[in-house]
């Protein structure tokens, strides 16, 4: 028996048959009439419509045969596919290559057999085949019945393929103008050159007009409707845009309303075909009102200049503070009082706050930008009493309260003021030195305050009492008048899986002071919830009676959202690897020049693939033990391990990588650490080492230095890197080990990298019971190191 060969397009011939669809479809009656015709035209035992797949032929019609599929190195449709005429076999027992056969040994004992080549997209996907167990030979009319056939099959299958295409073009249509209609958005369609124009209702129903009203339609339709002060402006955006300055047209105007007054509209567009001599032809557009968005930003600009007006009157400063993502603040604006509160003008911080912030004193500088930064994650109202060191070195007391809310480039912007409250507050230190107690008090209220709109509450460690206020009630699902608050109550409603989190967390509050525990509770009604708790216990010296207080916020939403985009990273990963990894082989198959011997631009692009892909399944093998991580599921093999060998395998497997940036590997530690051993997983701290020497090697100069250490601090060894790169900046130090963090987008295209390595490294050394931290400057680089504790 002889196996078919391989079409030497076979690459492209099994794309052009999975475009079509059909493999593994359920019978459908198109092909089965056809196949039936020709068993009844021609008289044969078994007629299929059969595709050939990598190693099988899949029938997608059959007639007189209960089989599904058999394997293609048995198939006799694979020499079919070879040629381009009907391959006839008049008796498969005297040809060499089919008389030891199994379907012809076996059932269904092939004697004939004939075979169509069906086409798709120019490739041979396939046969129109016809089988009998005894000897025969097609006469030249059987031949052109047959031949026919199988043109009828192709057809069937082109029109199976535009009927599927119609109804996904129909259902993208239908989603199109489902979003339309949902934004309440007009439409516009405008051929340049002979100026016929298209407008849906809603276009003319945001001026109160119906289509009908504004009929005959052209362009002079806008331009009749157009504010006569925004025609210059519209015209000239607009040629802009066709003589290809713009990539869109965009413009804010006025229309005319059939009442007689003007809306604003958002007026965008762009050109989506040419002519042949490459002018501009048919553009499309919307038209959305924007009517109160405008009058809105046109009545706040009014504010603001009476606001100016007043503010300029009073003793403090009122201002408005604006903070940005990437670390960036600013006061947009400040009264001419900035300059009392801070020695500033308002034009020196009007595009940069750091001249502002450089006079807050040293010791409360912390704690002003923590609150700044509580505001932004909770839009909670900011309130902080804080000290700035005048230029003749004397500090004063100031008083800020602000409002925040968020802004559409994501930045958070307060308004706000702050006033000189220097004397009433050392009147109040010398108060609160005098009356303790009230002191207590007013901290409950401060601390309650900040948790607006937040269920708050205060506890005595000390006593075992409890109060909280009305909010927690409805978290707990609890009616006010048939319940008073107590520690049994509390823990009743606890979630029987979370008792010990919830009592582990209540141990450490005694020694830290803070109570933070995210848990389940279970409603009278058996509803589950996810609830934050957050609590401080306020210092003991102050506090003999041990009150704590916190509040309790229901995360229950915030959790499923976590939960769907964990899901969603993990099924995505799990989803790209497979096609990545064919990818990938594809790519270095094609590189190494066994298939094919590449021009240099090409392979330089091949070069490029295979980066982008290597850089790409990365990312996806992170995201996957990030995800494990989180879902418990990652597997430690732990056990008691030296550290020399392992850290000079670490150096070893990073050198070429090293030679290649031109960079020289050092390895230190001490004597006394041969002898020593730790506790971890071999594989995953070599994970970690890896990702610092890696991440040392791109940030370092040219002809650079890594050193790799390890050495005994305490009862623990601590591994560093150390390279002589320019150091982490100072904004980026506090998100250095957050998911998807990197210092700055050049960076990252410049060294590559995912933003996941460090968040990686951190939750793999923690499963370790290890610490992980660096160290950085200016001048000396950085220097990343674990700290995991010594074993026998």
């Amino acid at each position: 028996m002889q196996a078919p060969d391989l079409p030497k397009n076979e690459p492209s011939r099994l794309n052009s048959l999975k475009q079509t669809g059909l493999l593994d479809t359920q019978p459908e009656p198109r092909f089965d009439r056809l196949t039936h015709l020709a068993q009844l035209c021609l008289g044969t035992e078994i007629v299929l419509v059969s595709l050939i797949d990598a190693d099988r032929q899949w029938f997608k019609s059959k007639q007189g045969l209960d089989a599904c599929e058999t394997i293609r190195d048995i198939s006799f449709c694979g020499y079919t596919i070879l040629g381009e005429g009907i391959f006839e076999v008049p008796d498969a027992l005297l040809d060499n290559r089919f008389a030891d056969n199994p379907l012809v040994l076996n059932a269904p004992h092939i004697r004939f057999y004939a075979g169509v080549p069906l086409v798709s997209d120019g490739e041979n996907i396939g046969t129109l085949c016809f089988i009998d167990s005894k000897p025969r030979q097609f006469t030249e009319k059987e031949r052109q019945i047959a031949t026919e056939m199988g043109k009828a099959i192709e057809q069937e299958i082109q029109d199976r393929l535009q009927e599927h295409a119609h109804e996904q073009l129909a259902a993208r249509e239908q989603m199109y103008r489902s979003v339309l209609e949902g934004t309440r958005i007009g439409t516009w369609q405008w051929n340049v050159q002979t100026g016929e124009t298209v407008l849906n209702e809603r276009w003319a129903d945001i001026m109160g007009f119906t289509l009908a009203e504004l009929e005959p339609v052209s362009v002079d339709t806008w331009l009749n409707l157009l504010h006569p002060d925004d025609v210059a402006d519209s015209e000239a955006q607009l040629e802009a845009h066709l003589s290809g300055k713009t990539p869109f047209y965009d413009i804010k105007c006025r229309m005319k309303h059939k009442q007689g007054h003007y809306v604003w509209v958002h007026d965008r567009g762009k050109v989506v075909a040419n002519t042949a001599d490459g002018k501009p032809l048919m553009m499309y557009g919307t038209h959305a009102d924007i009517t109160l968005q405008q009058l809105s930003e046109i009545a706040l600009q009014k504010n603001r200049d009476e606001l100016y007006k007043l503010t300029q009157q009073l003793p403090g400063v009122v201002y408005q503070y604006q903070s940005w993502p990437d670390g960036r603040s600013a006061f947009p604006y400040a009264s001419s009082g900035i300059e009392t509160i801070y020695g500033v003008t308002p034009e020196e911080v009007r595009s940069d706050a750091t001249n502002a912030f450089a006079k807050i004193h040293p010791d409360d500088l912390e704690l002003l930008v923590n609150s700044i930064e509580r505001s932004i994650e909770t839009l909670s109202l900011w309130e902080l009493e804080y000290r700035v060191i005048a230029d003749n070195g004397s500090s004063k007391w100031l008083s800020g309260s602000a409002t925040p809310e968020r802004m559409p480039d994501g930045s958070t912007l307060w308004h706000g003021y702050i006033q000189d409250i220097t004397q009433t507050k050392e009147h109040y230190l010398k108060l609160e030195e005098l009356n303790q107690q009230l002191n207590i008090a007013q901290q409950s209220l401060d601390l309650a305050s900040e948790q607006a709109q937040i269920g708050y509450w205060q506890a005595s460690l000390k006593h075992g009492t409890l109060w909280w206020s009305p909010m927690i009630y409805q978290i707990f699902g609890l009616n006010e008048q048939d319940f008073n608050p107590s520690v049994s109550l509390f823990k009743r409603a606890l979630h029987p899986d979370d008792v010990v989190k919830v009592e582990q967390s209540e141990d450490q509050a005694r020694i830290t002071g803070i109570h933070n525990v995210i848990h389940r509770i279970i409603r009278p009604n058996g509803e589950v919830r996810w609830v934050h708790e957050l609590g401080q216990l306020v210092s003991e010296d102050k506090n003999p009676d041990l009150i704590m207080i916190g509040s309790v916020q229901d995360i229950t939403d915030r959790m499923k959202l976590q939960k769907i985009k964990d899901d969603f990273i993990s099924t995505v990963s799990h989803e790209l690897r497979t096609p990545l990894t064919s990818i990938g082989g594809a790519l270095n198959l094609l590189q190494s020049g066994k298939i094919i011997s590449l021009p240099e631009k090409a392979q330089k692009l091949m070069d490029i693939a295979s980066s982008n892909c290597m850089q790409l399944s990365r990312l996806i093998n992170d995201l996957l033990d990030i995800e494990k991580l989180a879902a418990g599921k990652m597997l430690f093999e732990m056990k008691p391990l030296n550290v020399p060998p392992l850290i000079q395998r670490a150096l070893n497997d990073h050198q070429p990588y090293a030679d290649l940036h031109n960079i020289t590997l050092a390895l230190q530690h001490a004597p006394q650490i041969n002898d020593i051993r730790i506790y971890v997983d071999e594989h995953r701290l070599l994970q970690i080492l890896t990702n610092f020497l890696s991440n040392a090697v791109k940030f370092s100069p040219q002809n650079g230095k890594v050193t790799l250490s390890a050495s005994v601090i305490g009862n623990q060894i601590e591994i560093a890197v150390q390279d002589q790169g320019s150091g982490i900046p100072d904004d980026f130090k506090s998100r250095i080990f957050e998911k998807f963090s990197q210092a700055d987008a050049s960076s990252s295209k410049a060294k590559g990298g995912t933003g996941l390595g460090l968040a990686l490294c951190k939750e793999l050394t923690e499963a370790m019971h290890g610490k992980i931290g660096f160290d950085s400057s200016t001048e000396q680089g950085a220097r990343f190191y674990v700290r995991f504790a010594l074993t026998d």
